[in-house]
């Protein structure tokens, strides 16, 4: 009997093994892509710590994992077969997007078919992260950057009218004092909201219980990466009014990159702070224990 129950629980994981196996030979052709979009394009350069910060939300929930016990779902076999039918729609179509994204649909489908419910509640929200690391289809990231862009350059160039600076517009081209500035792809806010989505859902999840307060912060990233990337294109458009393109376009708009990252991040950590103060926690004051009758007294 004794041997029985152990041969019952090493299945799950004999089983897990030899799926991880086969996804990991299926999905070979797939890793290798991400690795090499995230070496060559930097809008997904932040895709290498993706399963990094996975793995580690992963262990902090080691204890509260090892709690439960496993009840194989057969709803996972669905999902399953949903992530390996896009696998398979992906490769006929040469749809890169559709096979990376269809491997968190596979991951789903394993952990509740092969440990439950409990398990795919406890793991959603690090499987569903992993999706910061598939890169958008180029139609649709090009798409959305190209109005970034406009937008960007709309506004900007009225910021710096607005300065009292001669300027004119033409498309994402500015024309200053000193020359042409064109307002690339780069700083159209599309980089900076890929990344900042991530970082604000991390934080979000990490930080706040409410709901509310982590899908206010997560959305909050988009318009915060559209009005950090104005202040960017505004600021060295004054600048190369005053110092010249040369200076605007070296040194300070490469470390322009950094510190607007900085400023997103501080903005949506001040946030945080604001829905602190409008939508408090409210926090049980502690009861004083009752005083026994039965309790002995001091004569």
């Amino acid at each position: 009997m004794q041997h029985e129950l152990r041969q019952n629980n090493y299945a799950p994981l004999i089983q897990f093994a030899i799926l991880s196996i086969t996804l990991l030979l299926l999905y070979y052709p797939t890793f290798h892509m991400f690795i090499y979009d995230w070496s060559n394009d930097d809008n997904y350069s932040h895709g290498f710590l993706v399963p990094v910060i996975v793995a580690y939300l992963i262990w902090t929930k080691k204890e509260r994992l090892r709690a439960l016990s496993p009840l194989p779902s057969l709803w996972g076999i669905p999902i399953l077969l949903l992530g390996l039918s896009m696998y398979l729609v992906g490769t006929i179509g040469a749809e890169w997007f559709l096979k990376r994204a269809s491997l968190i649909i596979v991951l789903g489908g394993v952990v509740l078919y092969l440990y439950g419910k409990a398990y795919l509640r406890l793991l959603l929200f690090p499987l569903l992260f992993l999706m910061f690391m598939v890169p958008l289809p180029a139609i649709i990231y090009s798409g959305l950057a190209f109005k970034l862009q406009l937008f960007v350059s709309i506004v900007s160039t009225k910021l710096i009218a607005l300065a009292g600076i001669p300027i004119f517009r033409e498309g994402n081209i500015l024309y200053v004092s000193s020359g042409p500035l064109a307002v690339e792809e780069a700083c159209s806010g599309m980089r900076s909201i890929m990344a900042l989505l991530a970082l604000s859902a991390l934080f979000a999840y990490l930080m706040y219980d409410s709901r509310l307060k982590q899908w206010i912060l997560v959305v909050s990233a988009l318009p915060i990466a559209v009005i950090t990337n104005i202040i960017r294109v505004t600021t060295t458009g004054i600048v190369a009014h005053y110092w010249g393109k040369a200076f605007a376009e070296g040194i300070l708009h490469e470390s322009f990159g950094w510190l607007v990252f900085v400023i997103a991040f501080v903005l949506l950590f001040l946030l945080g702070k604001l829905l602190d103060w409008l939508f408090p926690t409210k926090k049980l004051s502690p009861q004083p224990a009752a005083i026994s009758e039965e309790s002995p007294r001091h004569e």
